[in-house]
Order: structure tokens, then C-alpha cells, then sequence
């Protein structure tokens, strides 16, 4: 698993997440600086090789390594660092005393000891009159390896029948000796890099919580997508320095959740690569490039930040909307857009689909709304019901009582738009609903997920109206998965994990097993595979645009004897 991206930023923002520097935007935690363990000898003496990662300065870097700044710069003259500054994956010789104290032994007798050339030599391995081997790094990319051998993309790209510019750890490519042959030239497939592009259907790598949807099609769609492991290249584009505290810490429980999954998916062999940006304040920090070298982006968060983002990746890589449910809207006009949550519509859908399900004879089912009744939650049940040929009356509070029967169950759905204007509405529709229920009249209240979000709401009115939600997230705490995350998430951040946690672990945890198991040909499983995850399941169904919106709906009952029961 790839770490250099993920535990840097982790320390940053959660030493950041508590104290009271995270207030500002402006302040920032310098990612740790890890001290290399390659060293190389020039003008007969010893440096490490230190490879300049995200946000690293000249300071920090010296301070690990027990160096002045200006021994850096004497030590690297040719990339003039005082007037250029440092860039992302510079090679900088760091000067070696031999008395750091550091995680590695620096012991340079028994460490092999390479001699740093003007141009880098061709390995002695491979002789060919055309190109020479090069043995990508793992903090190496395209742009890097070009500008290292001054040669250009295009070529190296031609010569290995490339059609991105993703490169994977340890791959092998070929550098032209005559780049100006193999530019501009067209390439017709990938290379697949060093293995046998073989489909074979006894090869599975099932993951716990997946699942292929049977049917007569079934095998022959999982012969299609099916390539065995994969790395997996992620970037993450959240909001770090949003302006609300409460978003902020909302925001830093989601990426905690989601290098929780990235950890236990380490643990399993899968190879990450994260790149995460901050996007708080209207910043967008990430390039066409960044993103078309990503199997997919996690983020942004809000609708307007996802547009944004979507004009830069122009079609590149799928980006994944983590946490707003609005952000439906845009599947029907731009491509390549993934909503996780799942849409008011699909809960409504499911609300009404329950509703019907549970009708008996005697049965009522009132839809209840506030004094100013338009609305678009309205709107969604009455034709939610009318799809569903379901007989309702819709009234008003002051008018609720008189509708109810007393020989069958009152079968209520609170219409309003769940904002904070709806306050008032709600917890007087519950009070009422709660006086009634058992005097001659039985209650069930049906509702999608919002309604669990009003603290000024009592607990206890939802278990006395019988409360049946069909919500896009609920946790199942009995479950032996839920009990382990649970264990393990403490012991990490010594904190309880909030459902903005356990968001981030199931989104990260659902995409990275599409992307390791079937390569770049993932978003083809997207239709064909769903997912049960510690909070929310992933059932995605793709829309006239090409995008996909996530259609899975938790059913939740608050029992009378205050138990919540997870129907579904």
C-alpha cells in the first residue's frame, strides 16, 4: 500500500482537528517529514536522496534531517532553490553526518552506495538499439520520468502503447534512445504492463460486503469486467477549511473514515495511491492531470464545488459525490458523476412502496402538511403515491385528528421540506401524534431519513408513533463488522466515529474493491455489483447521461419497547 499521501496529511489535519489553529484557514501543520533510506555518492561524499513530497519546505526538510538550509542549497546548485523554491517530487541530495537519529540505520558500509551522474545511466541489463529499460519508482510519475531522461511524454507513451499517463510501482518501460521517432505516432490499446492480459473466469478475489446480481446475463458481464488485482489511484478533493466548524469536523470524519478503509484494505494487499487537496474556501487546487491519472475522485462536497471540478476534469476520471444528496441533479446533464447518497426521491419511492406493503383492511393513509402546503417534498409523495395507486387523504394539522379511523392504523407522512423553517411544524405534528397514538387510534409515522437529524426532537415520541424511516444511512451496532470498526477506529483517533466516519470507510472501501478487482474497466461493475457496508449499501443505476445515482434504501423501525430495529 502506497502511504505517501495518506499518513502525512492524516497527522496534519488530526493534530490540526485539535487545536485551536484548525479555526483558521490560513494556519497549516506541515506534513512529517520522513528521512530516506537511499543514499548516493557525489564529488566523493555521501547525501541521502530525499524525493520532495506535497507542501514540504526547505525548513522542515532540514529540520528532519539535522541540516542548515544552506547546505541544502549548496548541496543542490543546479536546481536553484533559493529563487525557485521546491516543486513535488524533486530528488534533493540532503548532506549525510552520520549521527541522525532516525527510524532507519543509516549504515552506508552495508547499504549499496550508487555514484549520481549528469544524466541518468541506462541499467547494464537491458541492450537495445531503440530504448532501454527504466523500473518505475514509486514516487515517480510520467512528467517525472520524461523530465529525468529528457525525453518527451508522448513518446515514452508510444513506444509502451500507452493511451494514459498512469504508470504503476516497479512497471517496466521502455525510454526511447530516439524520442522524435515515436512522436506522433497513434496508439491503438494499453499496455498491460509485464503480465498476460488474460480474462480467466476461475480467477475471483471476492470481498466481504460484495455482491454480483444474478440473472442470465450475469456470467457473462462478470467475464467482461473480471481482471484480477489491481492498484488503485485515488484523488480526494474535500473541504478542509470550510468556514463552519461543524462542516469542518464533519469533513475531517469522513477522510479519518475513509483511511480507515484504506488501512484494512492495505492489510489485504491492495496498493493505494491518495492524493488528497483541500477545496475549503473556493479553492481548487487540482489539475486535468490530477485527476485523469486517478481511477476516480472522491469529492468535492457541495453541488456548486462539483461543477467546478467538473469543467476541470472535462470527462477524465468518475468523480464520487460523497455527502450531498442534491448533487443528483447533475447525473442527468454531466457524465462521469457518481451519487453515493441516496436521493430524497429513492427514499420517498421506498417510503410509499413500505407504506403500501403494510396496508390492511380498515387501513388510513393521511398525508399531513404544514399551513402553507406547496412544496417539493409534497409534490415527490402525492406523485410517488399516484404511481403507486395508493388512496390518501392530505390535510392540514389543525384538521389531522378528525381524518383518523379508530378500527384500522392511521398511516401518517409528515410533508414538509425538513428545513429548519419545518421546526415548529414537526414538533407539534409529533406532539399531536404522540397524544393520539393509543387512545382509540393506532399510529405509525412514516418518514424518510431527515427527520432523525432534529436534535429538539424527543426520542421517545418517535418509539411511541412507531416511527418507520427508509433512510440512506443506519448502523447496525450488533453486527460483528460494526463492533470490530468500532474497536479499531478508538484505538486509531481515540474518538467515536460519526456518521460522516462511517460514510467515508464504506464510499472508500466500496470503490477501491471495483477498482482492485476489475482495473480500469471498474465503472462497468458500477450497475452489476452492489455493496452492504457498516452504514449505507451502494446500489448504483445509471442515468441517460452516462452517470450513476445511487438507489439503496435502509428500512429503520423505533419499536415501542424503544428497541431500532434494521428491517433491511
Amino acid at each position: 500500500m502506497n502511504m505517501k499521501h495518506i499518513f502525512p496529511l492524516a497527522v496534519a489535519f488530526m493534530l490540526a482537528a485539535f487545536s485551536p489553529s484548525w479555526i483558521s484557514a490560513q494556519e497549516y501543520v506541515a506534513p512529517k517529514v520522513t528521512i530516506s533510506k537511499e543514499k548516493v555518492r557525489s564529488g566523493g561524499k555521501v547525501f541521502y536522496s530525499h524525493v520532495v513530497q506535497e507542501r514540504q519546505t526547505i525548513y522542515s526538510i532540514s529540520k528532519a534531517y539535522g541540516v542548515t538550509m544552506e547546505e541544502i542549497y549548496e548541496a543542490n546548485p543546479a536546481l536553484k532553490l533559493e529563487t525557485e523554491g521546491l516543486k513535488k517530487d524533486q530528488i534533493l541530495l540532503i548532506p549525510y553526518k552520520g549521527d541522525i537519529q532516525e527510524n532507519v540505520e543509516p549504515e552506508v558500509k552495508t547499504e549499496p552506495v550508487t555514484t549520481v551522474q549528469e544524466t541518468p545511466q541506462e541499467p547494464a541489463q537491458e541492450a537495445n538499439e531503440e530504448y532501454f529499460i527504466h523500473r518505475v519508482k514509486w514516487y515517480e510519475d510520467l512528467d517525472a520520468i520524461a523530465k529525468k531522461y529528457k525525453v518527451s511524454k508522448e513518446s515514452i507513451k508510444n513506444i509502451n502503447r500507452m493511451t494514459s499517463d498512469k504508470v504503476k510501482r516497479r512497471q517496466e518501460l521502455k525510454i526511447p534512445r530516439d524520442p522524435a521517432v515515436w512522436e506522433g505516432r497513434t496508439v491503438t490499446e494499453e499496455p498491460n504492463n509485464n503480465e498476460p492480459e488474460v480474462i480467466n473466469p476461475e480467477v475471483d478475489t471476492d470481498t466481504t460486503g460484495v455482491t454480483g446480481k444474478e440473472g442470465k446475463d450475469s456470467i457473462l458481464d462478470d467475464l467482461f469486467v473480471r481482471e484480477g488485482h489491481h492498484d488503485v489511484n485515488i484523488t480526494m478533493l474535500l473541504p478542509f477549511s470550510a468556514t463552519k466548524s461543524g462542516d469542518r469536523t464533519s469533513f475531517m470524519d469522513f477522510y479519518c473514515g475513509a483511511l480507515m478503509a484504506s488501512r484494512v484494505l492495505g492489510s489485504d494487499g491492495v496498493n493505494l495511491d491518495i492524493h488528497t487537496f483541500d477545496v475549503g474556501g473556493g479553492n481548487m487546487p487540482v489539475t486535468q492531470q490530477r485527476l485523469a491519472s486517478s481511477d476516480f475522485a472522491i469529492g468535492p462536497v457541495s453541488k456548486s464545488d462539483i461543477m467546478r471540478a467538473a469543467g476541470i476534469n472535462d470527462g477524465a476520471t468518475w468523480i464520487v459525490s460523497p455527502l450531498d444528496m442534491q448533487v443528483e441533479t447533475l447525473t442527468d446533464s454531466l457524465d462521469r458523476i457518481i451519487q453515493a447518497p441516496t436521493p430524497t426521491r429513492i427514499q420517498v419511492k421506498d417510503m410509499v412502496d413500505w407504506i403500501k406493503s403494510d396496508m390492511r383492511h380498515g387501513d388510513r393513509v393521511i398525508v399531513v402538511t404544514p399551513a402553507s402546503p406547496e412544496s417539493d417534498y409534497l409534490n415527490m409523495v402525492q406523485d410517488e403515491m399516484a404511481e403507486a395507486g395508493l388512496p390518501h387523504i392530505t390535510t392540514t394539522l389543525g384538521s389531522m385528528r378528525s381524518q383518523m379511523v379508530s378500527g384500522g392504523v392511521n398511516r401518517i407522512v409528515l410533508a414538509c421540506e425538513y428545513t429548519e423553517r419545518s421546526t415548529v411544524f414537526l414538533i407539534e405534528a409529533l406532539r399531536n401524534l404522540y397524544m393520539l397514538s393509543g387512545k382509540n387510534s393506532e399510529v405509525v409515522l412514516y418518514s424518510t431519513s431527515k427527520i432523525r437529524t432534529y436534535d429538539q426532537i424527543e426520542v421517545e415520541q418517535l418509539h411511541k408513533v412507531n416511527l418507520h424511516t427508509s433512510v440512506t444511512y443506519s448502523v447496525d451496532y450488533d453486527s460483528k463488522e460494526v463492533k470490530d470498526f468500532l474497536l479499531q477506529y478508538r484505538a486509531l483517533y481515540n474518538a467515536e466515529p460519526s456518521r460522516s466516519a462511517y460514510s467515508g470507510y464504506d464510499l472508500m472501501k466500496y470503490f477501491v474493491t471495483l477498482a482492485h478487482k476489475y482495473g480500469k474497466r471498474w465503472p462497468r461493475a458500477l450497475d452489476r455489483v452492489d455493496y452492504k457496508g457498516l452504514q449505507s449499501d451502494f446500489k448504483l443505476v445509471k442515468t441517460a447521461s452516462g452517470s450513476y445515482v445511487n438507489n439503496a434504501v435502509r428500512r429503520v423501525v423505533y419499536n415501542p419497547d424503544y428497541s431500532v430495529s434494521l428491517v433491511r
